[in-house]
């Protein structure tokens, strides 16, 4: 394969590599942070750190992050890329960021149990809840009885791309929606289009830059290609089983209105029956009905 052709100026985000190049810039994932969680005072510094985080011991496995990084504050984040949808993923959430809190406990002394804040988010492919798409859920700790938060060290954002890559340039209305529309549609973009959102925010230049195929190594483009592939076929996964529920929906619903023709069918046969005067015996064997069916036929 040549790995130095490309029909697209700019790389897949979407993908592991094409992510991880994007979101490694640290004016880019500043500029994201700073406009996906609004805080009081901006973020104007990252530190990336190591994606992998060793076990407590030898029992318990590795964790191995997309990306991780932390704040001029101390806050830990997170930043995932899931192509696959996983049955348990509120689960892998909430794992991800407990194990990014057990990291925080000092080896010997004395501690206090104070927590650096923890925030994850999550790129996910595909709908979190199942028919009930939604653009970004915030998920924090809060009271139950007054709906306050129980602590703010604790937050995650899931992004469903689905639902942004419906999205049309004339309805993004907020910071989140012009960082989403680029990434979901960069890739589809060509040698003329003006990058949208630009007067928004300066960062996206950077971003499309960093993105452009003519910009890459000979190796580069080959890493590129292998996660483009991996990309696809999890694209071809999601696919096929999107298509292989509906075919079951589709044969389910069949045989349940077969099944329903033939039950009333009996059943209007054993009124016709009953009319003729017919014994409740002679009804039930010829159509099967139960004796206290047939009684409720009036």
């Amino acid at each position: 394969m040549d790995y130095e052709y490309s029909d697209c100026k700019y790389i897949d985000p979407l993908t592991d590599f094409g992510f991880k190049r994007v979101f490694g810039d640290k004016e880019v994932m500043t500029a994201f942070l700073n406009d996906l969680i609004e805080p009081e005072s901006p973020i104007d510094h990252v530190e990336y750190l190591d994606k992998e985080v060793g076990p407590e011991s030898a029992a318990f496995r590795n964790v191995i992050y997309d990306l991780r990084c932390r704040t001029a504050a101390g806050e830990e984040l997170i930043v995932e890329m899931q192509n696959r949808a996983q049955p348990n993923f509120r689960d892998r959430i909430l794992f991800y960021l407990s194990r990014s809190f057990s990291t925080q406990r000092l080896r010997g002394g004395n501690w206090n149990y104070g927590l650096c804040p923890v925030i994850g988010i999550f790129f996910i492919n595909f709908e979190l809840s199942a028919g009930r798409p939604r653009p970004m859920r915030t998920v924090e700790m809060m009271e139950r009885e007054t709906g306050e938060t129980f602590t703010d060290k604790m937050r995650a954002y899931v992004l469903e791309l689905p639902c942004y890559r419906k999205k049309d340039e004339t309805v993004c209305k907020s910071k989140t929606d012009y960082w989403m529309y680029n990434l979901t549609n960069m890739n589809a973009m060509g040698n003329t289009q003006e990058i949208p959102f630009a007067d928004k925010q300066p960062a996206f230049k950077k971003m499309f830059s960093i993105a452009e195929v003519a910009r890459m190594s000979h190796d580069e483009l080959r890493k590129y290609h292998i996660s483009q592939k991996s990309y696809w076929d999890a694209c071809s996964v999601l696919e096929g089983a999107r298509m292989e529920g509906l075919a079951e929906g589709r044969a389910e619903g069949r045989a349940e209105g077969r099944a329903e023709g033939i039950a009333e069918g009996k059943k209007e046969i054993a009124k016709a029956m009953k009319l003729m005067g017919l014994t409740t015996e002679q009804i039930m064997e010829a159509t099967g009905l139960t004796e206290s069916e047939i009684e409720r036929l009036g």
